[in-house]
C-alpha cells in the first residue's frame, strides 16, 4: 500500500466513494475526504495532501475558486491538483489548467486510466 496521502473534493458522495475505492484498488490507503470546497481547503491546509482530487461543481467555494486559492497559498501551493469534473469541453479544460490544476479528467472517467495519473 501506498503511504501518499490523497485528497478527495467531491460533493457527490456516491462519486467520491467511487473514486476512493478506486484508488484503495489500486493500492492507495491515506485518503481524506471533503464534500464542499471550504472543507476541502481547510483539510488541504491541515492535512497536507500529497495530492488533491478536485470536482468543479461544489457547494459554496467552487472548484476553480478553490484551485486558485490552493495555489495563491503558501502552504499548499506545491500540492498537485487533478480536476475530475462533468465540464469536459476544451474551453472547460483550459480554464482549469489556467486556474493551476496540473491535470484535468472529465467524467466520466476511466478507472485504470486515474490509478495512472494519480500515480
Amino acid at each position: 500500500m501506498s503511504s501518499e496521502k490523497i485528497l478527495i473534493i467531491e460533493d457527490e458522495e456516491p462519486i467520491s466513494e467511487l473514486i476512493k475505492l478506486t484508488l484503495e484498488s489500486g493500492g492507495f490507503s491515506n485518503i481524506i475526504t471533503a464534500f464542499d470546497g471550504e472543507t476541502g481547503l481547510a483539510a488541504a491546509r491541515a492535512q497536507l495532501p500529497d495530492l488533491i482530487l478536485l470536482d468543479l461543481m461544489l457547494p459554496g467555494i467552487d472548484g476553480l475558486s478553490v484551485c486558485r486559492r490552493l495555489k495563491h497559498d503558501d502552504t499548499t501551493k506545491n500540492i498537485p491538483v487533478i480536476m475530475l469534473t462533468a465540464k469536459g469541453s476544451e474551453f472547460d479544460t483550459v480554464v482549469g489548467l489556467d486556474s493551476g490544476a496540473d491535470d484535468y479528467i472529465p467524467k466520466p472517467f476511466r478507472m485504470m486510466e486515474l490509478i495512472s495519473r494519480v500515480r
